[in-house]
């Protein structure tokens, strides 16, 4: 602030100036206005003059008041205020830590519930891969109980026939409980058909594990 009146008494000074000079040597029509301005800028710059002290004195009563008061501290005060003073910049350092380790729990409890979170994704995408796995296969065992069930009436007609004579086929017939197989003309040719395994070749009986009967 002190600066400020400074700085403007400084530019009303050097206007008054200006004007003064301008004055002494302007003519007669212009020395009316002249002189207004010269008595206005002289004004205003006594006035900041004024104001600039009255600002200097009370700044200087406001410091003879601090030495005042500094002077009837007393250094036992003194102490006890910087005693205070460590102290709560000890306690503002240990409020800070807590806080800090309080956020650490919360960001560690966040990063694990992210985790949990993914673990439940994945767990639950395996379950339903493997429920979609198990409905697979449990359609695979109906169909297949289906496939059965249509061929046991069959089954069940063959042996209501009981022995047939496979020498109209000329098929090779071998036993699936002795894994022995016949061709036309043997003795075993004729069996009861729920025994029966009927092959194309002899070479297909062996293949699957079946061996040729000695009569």
């Amino acid at each position: 602030m002190n600066f400020i009146f400074k700085l403007a008494g400084i530019i009303f000074m050097i206007s008054t100036i200006y004007y003064g000079v301008k004055l002494l040597r302007s003519r007669n029509k212009r020395r009316q206005g002249l002189k207004k301005r010269f008595f206005v800028s002289l004004f205003v710059f006594l006035l900041l003059g004024v104001l600039g002290n009255q600002t200097n004195e009370v700044k200087s009563s406001s410091n003879d008041n601090v030495k005042v008061i500094k002077k009837y501290i007393g250094k036992d005060k003194y102490k006890l205020a910087k005693e205070e003073h460590a102290a709560l910049v000890a306690k503002k350092n240990k409020l800070t830590k807590q806080s800090d380790k309080t956020q650490d729990k919360k960001d560690d409890l966040v990063a694990k519930k992210d985790q949990e979170k993914e673990a439940a994704a994945k767990e639950q995408k395996k379950q339903a891969e493997a429920q979609k796995q198990a409905e697979k296969q449990a359609q695979e065992e109906s169909k297949k109980q289906e496939q059965s069930q249509q061929a046991a009436p069959a089954n069940a007609n063959d042996g209501a026939k009981g022995d047939m004579n496979t020498s109209n086929t000329g098929q090779i017939v071998g036993n699936k409980n002795s894994h022995i197989y016949h061709v036309p003309g043997q003795r075993g040719y004729n069996m009861n058909s729920s025994n029966a395994v009927y092959f194309q070749s002899e070479q297909d009986a062996i293949a699957a594990g079946y061996r040729k009967a000695k009569v």
